[in-house]
């Protein structure tokens, strides 16, 4: 416990923690959700429920390059 408080004490190491939990926590929900869907035999929902795992986890395990996908549409879009 002592190693895991040394490591948070700056903002980017529990940024990055905080981003590594809630990554996992997306993994279970996804797979838990795409077994339901597989189970019941409902395609359309499962291929559009992987659809949006990937954007999602997208965003999720590369933020920075996410931010840097935004920024570039929005400056195609604003004309900056």
């Amino acid at each position: 416990m002592l190693q895991l408080a040394a490591d948070l004490t700056t903002g980017q190491d529990l940024k990055n923690w905080v981003i590594l939990i809630a990554g996992n926590v997306f993994i279970v929900i996804m797979a838990v959700r795409a077994i339901g869907y597989y189970a019941k035999r409902e395609w359309g929902e499962l291929i559009g429920h992987l659809m949006a795992a990937v954007v999602i986890a997208g965003l999720v395990y590369a933020p920075d390059a996410a931010v840097g996908l935004f920024k570039g549409i929005w400056g195609k879009v604003a004309g900056n």
